[in-house]
């Protein structure tokens, strides 16, 4: 009657599960890794130094807790060993993630010097609204894969779970196990839908609140996310949660038909039709649309179509986004443009950045988001090296910061009497991309949030992930949460308290947690640009069906060192070499 207790010794085979086993990869994970938008660079030393180290203690301390490998990387202390990690590799002069005082003594983790039990946590924190202002997803079944298959190919080859990343072409081997789906899903395309960005997003993360944003397709036929499908994710996860988590952006393309001819004075043939589209938008969606996506290098002829926000065009646009706005004051006027990042056919000069000082001072009531703050790969955050070094046509955080200062709009003209730091009424620096790309060393990440505060302002850094893309945003939300600067950095930029300081006065320790700077970076800034309240906002959010759901049933261990969520993904899966990307463009035969 026993004789099933054996059965797996009594077969010629070995017994298998019908699905696949769960990632067993380390949930902090600092290697180069591509979104759309840029080749990712090789990885250096000390990042392939940072995850062997945080690999051996995952290793060492899961026996400890006697736990089972898979298990213990979902739980907050393997998050908190990927940032000891980065400390004890790093040890940097400007920055550190708490651990700075242990690593010079010990190669080896002790939880317990930690002090900062629970800041890996999946549920907000005192003070905090997480607020991602750059989240996306695709339209898996959309009719793109067939009416663009140029973009198809680009998904495949660049964006994660990208067949590179997931173990090849999909399949089912000889053993009956799926292939090609390091996430999970046979078409690696299904791992950017709808469902993997409610559950990454708002299950797999602290996230509190998001903006589904777009990418450059135009006419909306042919993106990868319709604007119809934008609504319906918006719509859904707002009904599911029984609250106003999620808003988006639509496309806007001004300079579509303009065939090649970037001169300023030259009308695109479809400029009239783009800006209709505007009002046609706010006019079918106007309780989820809250600001409109620009793609300034994106154009009808790859290289050689951009436009700037400063010409005929770009004035065009931004006056309709102020139209719009007075129709239908529930859209506020912002615009999410992206400026850094060069695609592969981008017109590189519109991806600059020297654009957003004149136009935010021409048009003070339009509300700049600068998505990835002018950074692109080999920009190495140092201190902002002076007027006199820097320049606006480039792409770097530096080049913001330049353009900013060359038209008297930076920081510094708008502060207060008697105040040390002030804030650009209307631009915001969007850390989409940025923030992961500098978090594997303390000493960037530092310089860039240094100078940021310095010339933007401390209430005018957004957050954003660029989720999908790099999968869960959690390390990134926890690497803010942890981030100290150094003694000697807090007195470089006139931060005593770094970003414990408050956001109104950053010279000031703040009263209260909703009140410093790091939490005005990870969500409440942005608020202010979307018209949130976001006290409100979190109130209703606090106990609404996605929050019981997160304490009652997803999530384990409450604040200890073993809290987690057992059904993570625990993925960052995009492409990671230069060769992966081409390799898939030109050998996938999963595209069109």
């Amino acid at each position: 009657m026993n004789e099933w207790r054996n059965w797996p010794s009594m077969t010629s085979k070995p017994y298998r599960h019908s699905w696949a086993d769960m990632s067993e990869d380390l949930p902090v994970d600092v290697l180069p890794c591509s979104n759309d938008e840029y080749f990712p660079p090789e990885p250096s030393r000390e990042q392939l130094a940072i995850m062997a180290l945080a690999d051996r203690e995952i290793e060492r301390q899961r026996t400890k807790f006697g736990m089972s490998r898979r298990n213990f990387v979902r739980t907050a202390a393997a998050t908190a060993i990927g940032f000891w990690a980065i400390d004890a590799v790093r040890q940097g002069d400007w920055g550190n993630y708490g651990w700075a005082h242990n690593t010079a003594t010990t190669d080896a983790c002790d939880l317990e010097w930690d002090g900062k039990v629970g800041v890996e946590s999946l549920n907000n924190l005192p003070g905090e609204f997480i607020f991602d202002v750059q989240s996306h997803h695709v339209d898996p079944d959309g009719m793109w894969r067939v009416t663009n298959p140029a973009i198809h190919a680009f998904f495949a080859a660049i964006w994660p779970q990208s067949s590179a990343a997931t173990g090849g072409e999909p399949g089912v081997r000889e053993d009956g196990s799926i292939r090609g789906g390091g996430a999970g899903e046979v078409d690696p395309i299904q791992n950017l839908s709808r469902y993997h960005y409610l559950k990454e997003l708002y299950l797999d993360s602290a996230t509190t609140a998001t903006v589904l944003s777009c990418v450059p397709t135009s006419p909306d036929t042919d993106n990868p996310l319709p604007l119809a499908e934008a609504a319906l994710t918006v719509n859904t996860v707002n009904h599911l949660a029984r609250s106003k988590r999620a808003v988006m952006h639509a496309f806007v393309m001004p300079n579509r038909g303009s065939a090649g001819n970037s001169s300023p004075h030259v009308k695109p043939l479809h400029l009239d039709e783009e800006l209709e589209l505007m009002m046609h938008r706010a006019e079918l969606y106007p309780d989820i649309l809250r600001g409109w996506k620009t793609y300034c290098a994106w154009g009808d002829v790859p290289y050689t179509s951009g436009w700037t926000l400063d010409t005929d065009t770009g004035m065009a646009f931004l006056e309709q986004v102020l139209e719009v706005h007075r129709q239908h004051p529930n859209i506020p006027p912002v615009v999410a443009t992206h400026k850094g990042f060069a695609l592969p056919g981008f017109d590189q000069r519109a991806a600059q950045p020297r654009d957003i000082g004149p136009a935010a001072r021409a048009y003070p009531g339009v509300r700049f988001l600068v998505y990835h703050s002018g950074y692109d790969t080999g920009d190495k955050q140092k201190p902002y090296p002076g007027d006199d070094k820097a320049t606006s046509s480039a792409n770097k955080v530096d080049a913001l910061i330049k353009s900013l200062r060359e038209n008297n709009w930076d920081a510094s003209r708008f502060r207060k009497r008697g105040k040390k730091f002030g804030n650009v009424p209307n631009v915001w620096a969007e850390l989409g991309s940025v923030w992961r790309s500098v978090m594997h060393d303390p000493d960037q990440a530092a310089h860039l949030l240094g100078k940021l505060i310095t010339h933007v302002g401390p209430k005018r850094i957004a957050w954003g992930t660029d989720s999908l893309w790099y999968g869960s945003p959690q390390a990134e939300i926890v690497a803010l949460r942890r981030f100290e600067f150094s003694d000697k950095a807090k007195e470089f930029y006139g931060l005593p308290y770094g970003l414990e300081g408050d956001v109104e006065d950053p010279t000031r320790k703040a009263s209260k947690p909703k009140r410093t700077i790091r939490n005005g970076i990870l969500g409440r800034n942005a608020a202010r640009a979307y018209n949130f309240d976001p006290d409100k906002r979190f109130h209703d959010i606090s106990c609404d069906r996605v929050q019981q759901l997160k304490d009652n049933d997803y999530i384990t261990d409450h604040g200890t060192q073993r809290e987690g969520a057992p059904l993570a993904t625990h993925k960052a899966p995009g492409a990671r070499t230069r060769r992966e990307v081409w390799d898939s463009i030109w050998g996938s035969p999963w595209s069109p």
